[in-house]
């Protein structure tokens, strides 16, 4: 049986494959144009309230909110015996804010305004903070890709499973799409980020079952 289905290769290789055409467009000055263009309209259009409400929002993209409930899922995922689904969540979430990390020092794109520094749990970081992918949309998207993921093969209730999963995929659309609405990245940012974190969680999700795969082999 294989590791990944041919479903999920697919998935990721288009998501891989979309990321490798923003990382190229974006900084053609022709799409770079379109881009601020989409970003300026935004933020010069939304109301306030919606503002206010995307600046709350943006939150669960964070690394004060991804970071402490990564662990508590960790830790009731080991308190149930499940150690590998609790690696595997740790793994993604870590391994996912390094991917995102380096790919911002890689490509060095400023953000919409002015340039900022690297902040977290209330301290600044003589780091700057670049713009693509979206760290927030990454966190985001991991964390709730895993919440996806346990739902689908572990709740039994087909109305719950439905109901957890239409939720989840909001909230990863609310979060991406916050950090242009609040004036945080570009809109290329926030697509980027969606799917590099689609490409990274299928890579953690094919190493989990190789490494339980060579476990079950050796017992």
């Amino acid at each position: 049986m294989p590791l990944l289905g041919t479903r999920h290769w697919l998935i990721a290789l288009g998501c891989f494959g979309l990321f490798m055409l923003l990382s190229v467009f974006t900084f053609r000055d022709d799409w770079a144009a379109l881009d601020q263009a989409v970003s300026t309209w935004v933020t010069e259009n939304v109301s306030p309230f919606v503002v206010t409400l995307m600046e709350t929002l943006t939150v669960m993209g964070s690394s004060e909110f991804t970071i402490p409930v990564s662990f508590a899922i960790a830790v009731g995922l080991l308190w149930r015996k499940r150690w590998q689904h609790a690696v595997f969540l740790l793994v993604l979430t870590f391994g996912g804010m390094a991917v995102s990390f380096l790919l911002k020092f890689l490509f060095q794109r400023e953000r919409p305004g002015e340039m900022s520094v690297v902040e977290a749990f209330g301290q600044s970081f003589e780091i700057a903070s670049y713009s693509f992918p979206s760290g927030h949309t990454v966190r985001g998207t991991l964390l709730f890709l895993f919440v996806i993921y346990m739902c689908y093969h572990f709740m039994s209730k087909n109305g719950w499973k439905a109901g957890v999963i239409v939720v989840s995929s909001a909230l990863i659309a609310v979060v991406a799409s916050s950090r242009v609405v609040v004036g945080a990245h570009f809109p290329s940012d926030i697509l980027a980020g969606v799917a590099i974190s689609i490409v990274w969680f299928y890579v953690c999700l094919w190493l989990l079952r190789f490494i339980l795969k060579q476990v079950r082999v050796r017992a």
